[in-house]
């Protein structure tokens, strides 16, 4: 008999989240592909056609939706079950190979590793009505995954938690005084004293790739590429022979330089100690170069998280399995487009997959990157899109921070954008989170400004001269009026006083030709609220405007 089945593998969020280093996180995504891409290529190899993925040869989200034809699907399912969790075993022991000499406690690491996986499916006939057979099956697959599996985590008492995740125990056998064994901070897991992981944890520390960008890297891309390029080639061979997990951006600060010397594994603390005085000069070679010169390396890089708007609702106006299967092709070639775009920016995907997308990107790239991904979505869906002009766009969340923040943390700020530009939908929130500042974020709709023209020029003026604390009053004013019975004309007037006092009689004709614009978006608001989120924006414009090179809208 025929049926159509649809299966989700997790965890997805929190597993790919639970990292410290960058290459944790591109591991836990990688993983999490080649997962999915092994389930579809069994049901293939069984005889099922996919519909979601469209191939089995293209790396995919976690969700696989085709038809089988069986007689007893709940067997089906549980097989590739087993499969899935078979897979990720051979993974662990393929990883464990690579470390013969890392004590591990082998018992409570295969627990681990095979008890990990959270698998659901569903299935219903397939009698002809594919939407409606679709769409009970979805009903039932969201039932399913409401009745979570609680299994008991095995654990050992006395034993240190995993930092990444702190519900399961370390599989270290550690020295005397909890100290973590000599070997286990060796090549190829380079653990740091405290780094007790966890079974999954060390699987995906040991799959991250060593080309994958640190935090610092991400930061420094903002000058790199723009900077004296003998003297970047020259820094990023020392960092590329490097007998550890450095780069080119952890050169760049030499904090970060001394905190390896002191603390780091011997042969990377010996190296870096030789060379320490070709990095310092390389590094003032690389920031003199720059115009205006610079006396540090930006520290602020940025996450993206990008979502698909009202994919439900796209998805149920194809009514067959044809028209299901092209819009599955499509959203693949768009996740591959996402990344070129991504690519040309200087930045990095960790992740891109259906209609999701993580990357991380120099901070004054994060505006026009923007734009090229929501267009190039738009454009992926719009023969899908039916009568609907709502379905199929992109919300995009830009989380700014330090490099020296927890990833967790970093990441879950990211998601707490994407989550605001959500409730717009076909928006763009960058939430600005500086060290010692109070976290903002600011929301455009694409609808209202595809090109963000808005940004442009706000950059444009802060470049120009318009003064620092500008916004911070227009803030304030917000602030105190806001519970102060003051009409609606006052209050735009007093934001058109604040500017004019800022600019003075002695300001510049560069900043003064921004005021027409500037008395057209004050004449838009109609709130205190409206004008705190301008005031908003324009801070983190004013910090967007101070990075090398500008932060052009390619338009």
């Amino acid at each position: 008999m025929r049926y159509l089945l649809t299966l989700s593998i997790g965890p997805v969020q929190d597993f790919i989240a639970a990292a410290r280093r960058t290459a944790d996180l591109q591991a836990g995504s990688q993983l999490l592909q080649q997962l999915a891409m092994h389930l579809a290529q069994h049901i293939q190899g069984k005889g099922g056609s996919l519909i979601f993925p469209a191939s089995a040869e293209q790396p995919g989200p976690n969700k696989v939706v085709a038809t089988i034809e069986t007689d007893d699907p709940a067997a089906f399912a549980q097989q590739l079950r087993e499969v899935a969790v078979q897979w990720l075993w051979q993974q662990w022991q393929s990883a464990r190979e690579r470390m013969p000499n890392v004590p591990l406690d082998e018992h409570l690491a295969e627990e681990q590793i095979k008890q990990f996986l959270e698998f659901y499916a569903a299935w219903v006939p397939l009698n002809g009505d594919y939407a409606q057979a679709r769409h009970q099956a979805e009903r039932l697959l969201a039932g399913r995954k409401a009745l979570r599996d609680f299994r008991q985590v095995p654990c050992r008492p006395g034993r240190p938690k995993s930092p990444l995740d702190p519900s399961r125990d370390t599989v270290l056998k550690l020295d005397a005084g909890l100290r973590i064994p000599e070997q286990a901070q060796q090549e190829p897991l380079f653990l740091k004293r405290t780094e007790y992981l966890d079974a999954v944890s060390m699987l995906k520390r040991l799959k991250g790739e060593k080309g994958v960008p640190s935090t610092s890297y991400m930061a420094a891309q903002a000058i790199l590429p723009i900077a004296d390029q003998q003297a970047v080639t020259e820094l990023k061979r020392i960092a590329d022979n490097a007998p550890g997990a450095v780069d080119i951006g952890d050169l760049m600060f030499p904090t970060r330089v001394q905190e390896e010397i002191e603390e780091g594994e011997p042969r990377l603390s010996r190296y870096l100690k030789e060379h320490q005085a070709d990095i310092d000069r390389l590094r003032r070679r690389i920031l003199d170069s720059l115009s205006p010169r610079l006396s540090e390396c930006p520290s602020y890089y940025a996450i993206l998280a990008a979502d698909g708007d009202r994919m439900g609702q796209l998805i149920s106006a194809q009514r067959d399995m044809d028209s299901h299967r092209r819009l599955s092709a499509a959203l693949a070639e768009v996740a591959e487009e996402m990344k070129k775009v991504v690519n040309q920016h200087h930045g990095y995907t960790v992740y891109a997959g259906g209609d999701d997308l993580l990357a991380f990107l120099p901070v004054n790239q994060v505006l026009s990157c923007a734009c090229e991904l929501a267009a190039a979505f738009r454009k992926a869906m719009e023969p899908f899109r039916g009568g609907s002009s709502e379905a199929g766009t992109l919300s995009i969340g830009v989380a700014i921070v330090h490099r020296m923040e927890m990833l967790q943390q970093s990441l879950e700020w990211a998601r707490e954008a994407e989550r605001e530009a959500k409730r717009w939908r076909n928006a763009i929130a960058i939430a600005m989170h500086t060290r010692g500042g109070v976290p903002l974020t600011a929301v455009t709709a694409f609808k209202d400004d595809p090109y963000l023209d808005g940004w442009r020029q706000w950059l444009k003026a802060f470049r120009a001269g318009l003064t620092r604390g500008f916004p911070y009053e227009l803030q304030y004013l917000a602030r105190e009026v806001e519970n102060a019975s003051l009409s609606i004309d006052s209050l735009r007037a007093e934001a058109m006083r604040i500017f004019d006092r800022k600019t003075g009689r002695e300001g510049s004709a560069a900043v003064k030709q921004f005021r027409p614009a500037y008395q057209q978006r004050i004449d838009t608001i109609g709130n205190t609220d409206e004008l705190r989120a301008f005031a908003e924006q324009l801070i983190v414009a004013r910090f967007l405007s101070e990075y090398p090179n500008g932060v052009e809208v390619r338009s």
